[in-house]
């Protein structure tokens, strides 16, 4: 089952069922320095693992980035 999610504005299909770990993964993105917003709700790196996205579902990837 295909599942079409948007990342950063940039839409993506699935296979199936994918965590945020798993999405990550894919994407070939690094979790260090990065926070992600699903639906503009952030979701805790301790939800990671379990979090399943959803058709649909707006997924935003933020990179911290170091400054002053």
């Amino acid at each position: 089952m295909e599942l079409s999610i948007t990342v950063n504005d940039n839409p993506h299909q699935l296979d199936g069922p994918c965590t945020v770990v798993e999405l990550l993964t894919l994407l070939d993105q690094s979790a260090k320095g990065v926070a992600v917003a699903i639906n503009d709700n952030i979701i805790s790196r301790s939800q990671w693992q379990q979090h399943q996205l959803k058709a649909n579902d707006q997924v935003v990837l933020f990179k911290a980035i170091a400054g002053g």
